[in-house]
């Protein structure tokens, strides 16, 4: 019997949304075990099994990116790959998209408060690496006081490295992927730290729908995603900024149909 195993979220990396990140991977272990899988889950702090074939994983600390670089080398399928998931740090994500040329705000990266520009305001100061799990690690900035002074509370907490990107007017979009198979997109609600509020209530703007998904296939392609999530801006024009993109989101919209998907994906990978 073909045997993977899962590995759940660490709760410091996934703030307010254990229990939907748990519910994704339990609806993925009910879908493989119809299908005659074993599925074992796996501590952050344990082994990996030595007869695993493939291992789901949404975790992302760094330990568990060692060893899941290890199991690789081994020939072990890991989903998403370590290189992509190490791509989705806020930094390297955003300079993939921008050698891609996919749309984002214009941005810039700094160390420290001298590199803010006076002309990108209103804006958000954004933790250069690793993920969101802290409600400061993006912040949003109307005066050059409250850029200093969120830059300034990041480095109280070791953050030396920050982004100021341009604040767009507009509807957010999230949107989910599964591979070139699964693609769907919502106007969300309220998301880890609330600051969706800052867009205000969507005005469901015109865009082009197939734009926004092959947008979102192309950065998901580039850093290497085979499951992906991620946050779009839809300005009153129709233009379609993306702001953001993770690995393994908890797809709560879509759950039943995204682990069938996402069963199918890993027997895919593993045959």
């Amino acid at each position: 019997m073909t045997k993977i195993a899962t590995i759940a979220r660490s709760p410091m990396d996934s703030p307010n949304m254990t229990a939907n990140d748990a519910a994704i991977l339990e609806s993925i272990t009910a879908e493989l075990t119809e299908r005659g899988v074993e599925v074992v889950l796996i501590g952050e702090n344990e082994e990996i099994p030595h007869d695993t074939k493939a291992v789901c994983t949404m975790s992302r600390t760094a330990s568990i990116i060692e060893k899941l670089k290890m199991a690789e080398a081994q020939g072990v399928t890991v989903i998403n790959p370590t290189a992509a998931v190490e791509n989705c740090s806020r930094k390297r994500f955003m300079e993939i998209l921008h050698g891609n040329a996919i749309p984002q705000p214009p941005f810039r990266i700094m160390t420290g408060a001298d590199g803010l520009d006076a002309h990108c305001f209103p804006c958000w100061i954004k933790k250069a690496h690793g993920w969101s799990n802290h409600k400061d690690d993006v912040t949003f900035a109307g005066t050059m006081q409250e850029a200093v002074s969120a830059i300034e509370q990041m480095a109280t907490r070791g953050i030396t490295e920050s982004i100021q990107m341009l604040h767009c007017t507009g509807d957010i979009v999230k949107f989910y992927g599964i591979g070139l198979d699964l693609f769907h997109y919502c106007y969300p609600g309220n998301g880890k730290f609330g600051k969706e509020e800052i867009n205000g209530t969507p005005q469901h703007y015109s865009f082009d729908t197939h734009m926004l998904k092959a947008l979102a296939q192309k950065a998901a392609i580039a850093i290497g995603l085979d499951i992906y999530g991620g946050d779009a801006i839809i300005t009153p024009q129709g233009e379609i900024f993306i702001i953001d993109i993770n690995d393994f989101p908890s797809f709560s919209a879509i759950r039943d149909i995204a682990a069938k998907e996402i069963a199918t994906l890993i027997m895919n990978k593993t045959k």
